[in-house]
C-alpha cells in the first residue's frame, strides 16, 4: 500500500499542507505512488514529525482493522491516538482510497473500505535514537529478527557440525579412498544444494559495504563452544574477530538497518528511516540508500527517508524530494524544483540533485548561504593579496623576493585547494 498525497488541515507546523507523492507528467510511471521519498529541510520543520504521523496512522488503521473487536476497545483505542494524529487530514492509498477529511473520532467508519480490499496496513520505523527498528504492527523488537535469522543459521551450522562429524568417523573407520572420496563429494553436495545463510548476508548485502570498515561476516564455522552457533561473527579482512562490543556504532547503524529487512522480507510495507546517514562515513552515505531499497530485501514497499544529508538527497530524483520550508509565521510548506505556472512535468524541473557537486547540493537543497567559513574567506582575501603584490613586483623586487612570494601564494593555494594558472 503506497501513499499518493496527504494533507494535513491543521497539525503542529502544518497548517493547509499538502504533499502530492507520485511520478510527475512525462515519468514512465507517472500519476503512481513514489517507490521513495526523501525529507529534507532546516530543523523543526517537521521531517520526522511526518514519518510519526504515517507511523501513526498506519499503526491507528491496522490495530483497529485487526484487533479490537467492540465498540469500547475502539474507543479507548481511538482515545489513545488522539493526540498522536491530526484532527484533520486526508490520505490517498493506492487507486481510489481515501480518507476524506473527517476526525480522528469517526475515521474508524472508514476502515471497512480497507478491511473489504484485504489491505494491510504494514510498516517498519526505523528512528534516529536507538537501534531497533520499531513495529507496532505484530509487536516484533529487534530480538525478533535476530531470532528468525539466527535459527537459520543455527539449523544450517548443527547440519554441518553434524555432517562433518559423519565424514570424519568414515575417514577414521575406511582407508578405502574411492569411499572416502565418494563422501567427501557427498559432503560438498550438500553444501551446494543448502547455502550457508551467513553467505547469503555476506555476500548478497553486507560484505560490498562492511569491506569499507576493513570488516567481513565471519563466514566459516570456528566452533568452539556452543556459543559460536547461530551467531552473526565480524572479523577484520585480515582474518582478525572483532568482538560485538568493539564494534563502531556505523557497523552497529548498518547490521540493524539491513537485518530486519533481511528477516522480514516486507512486501507491500511503508518502510520509514530517519537519518539513515546517521555514523556512516560519507563515502557509505552515496550507498546506503541502494543497500537499503535492494529489491532483494523486500517487494512493492514504498520508503521513506528524513534526512540532514546533502550525499542521502543526491540519491533521489527531483520529483522524490520533499523540501520544507518555514513561512515567516512559522508553518511550513513545500519548496517547488519546478515552475507551478508550467505543471508537474518532468522537463520543467530545474534542479536535479543527481547532477550536482556535493557544494551545490548544500546551496541550492539545503540553501547554505555561503560556501565556506570565515577562516576560508579571509585566508581566500590573503590568497588575493599575495597574488596581487606578486603581479606587481616585476621590476620592483629582487628574484629571491619574489620567489619568496610565490613559495607562499602556492603553499596557501594548496591548503584553500585553489586551482590557478602557473604562468599568470
Amino acid at each position: 500500500m503506497k501513499v499518493k498525497s496527504l494533507s494535513i488541515k491543521d497539525f503542529n507546523q502544518f497548517k493547509d499542507f499538502e504533499l502530492d507523492l507520485t511520478y510527475p507528467a512525462g515519468h514512465p510511471k507517472a500519476g503512481l505512488p513514489l517507490d521513495k521519498v526523501c525529507i529534507i529541510g532546516q530543523s523543526g520543520t517537521g521531517k520526522t514529525s511526518l514519518l510519526l504521523f504515517l507511523k501513526n496512522l498506519y499503526s491507528f488503521f491496522f490495530q483497529t482493522t485487526f484487533f479490537y473487536e467492540s465498540d469500547q476497545e475502539e474507543q479507548l483505542h481511538l482515545q489513545k491516538y488522539s493526540n498522536l494524529l491530526p484532527k484533520t487530514f486526508s490520505l490517498l492509498i493506492d487507486d481510489n482510497t481515501l480518507i476524506d477529511d473527517r476526525t480522528v473520532n469517526s475515521i474508524s467508519k472508514g476502515i471497512a473500505s480497507f478491511q473489504e480490499n484485504d489491505n494491510i496496513f504494514s510498516y517498519l520505523y526505523f528512528p534516529t535514537h536507538g537501534e531497533l527498528p520499531d513495529l507496532d504492527t505484530t509487536q516484533l523488537t529487534f530480538d525478533n529478527f535476530w531470532s528468525e535469522i539466527a535459527q537459520d543459521i543455527q539449523k544450517y551450522q548443527e547440519s554441518e557440525i553434524q555432517k562433518r562429524i559423519e565424514l570424519s568417523r568414515i575417514i577414521e573407520s575406511s582407508s578405502n579412498q574411492d569411499i572416502l572420496q565418494k563422501e567427501k563429494q557427498k559432503f560438498e553436495d550438500w553444501r551446494q544444494h543448502n547455502p550457508n545463510p551467513l553467505y547469503d548476508i555476506a555476500e548478497k548485502f553486507l560484505d560490498s559495504i562492511l569491506n569499507r570498515f576493513n570488516l567481513q561476516i565471519k563466514k566459516e564455522l570456528n566452533f568452539t563452544k556452543k556459543e559460536d552457533i547461530g551467531t552473526i561473527r565480524i572479523e577484520t579482512l585480515q582474518g582478525q574477530e572483532v568482538p560485538f562490543n568493539a564494534w563502531s556504532t556505523g557497523t552497529k547503524q548498518l547490521i540493524t538497518r539491513v537485518l530486519p529487512l533481511y528477516a522480514k522480507r516486507p512486501k507491500n510495507f511503508l518502510l520509514l528511516f530517519d537519518e539513515p546517514e546517521q555514523s556512516l562515513y560519507p563515502d557509505i552515505q552515496t550507498e546506503i540508500i541502494d543497500v537499503i531499497t535492494n529489491p532483494k530485501l523486500s517487494t512493492d514497499c514504498q520508503f521513506f527517508f528524513a534526512t540532514h544529508s546533502p550525499l542521502i538527497a543526491s540519491c533521489f530524483e527531483p520529483w522524490e524530494i520533499v523540501e520544507l520550508k518555514f513561512r515567516p509565521d512559522g508553518t511550513v510548506y513545500r519548496e517547488l524544483y519546478y515552475d507551478a505556472e508550467k505543471g508537474n512535468h518532468v522537463d520543467n524541473y530545474t534542479i536535479d540533485p543527481r547532477y550536482l557537486r556535493w557544494d551545490s547540493i548544500l546551496t541550492r537543497l539545503f540553501d547554505l548561504d555561503k560556501d565556506s567559513n570565515d577562516a576560508r574567506t579571509r585566508k581566500l582575501m590573503e590568497l588575493a593579496t599575495l597574488r596581487s603584490k606578486i603581479q606587481k613586483s616585476k621590476g620592483k623586487l629582487s628574484v629571491e623576493e619574489r620567489e619568496k612570494l610565490q613559495v607562499q601564494f602556492e603553499r596557501l593555494a594548496e591548503l584553500l585547494d585553489w586551482e590557478y594558472d602557473a604562468e599568470n
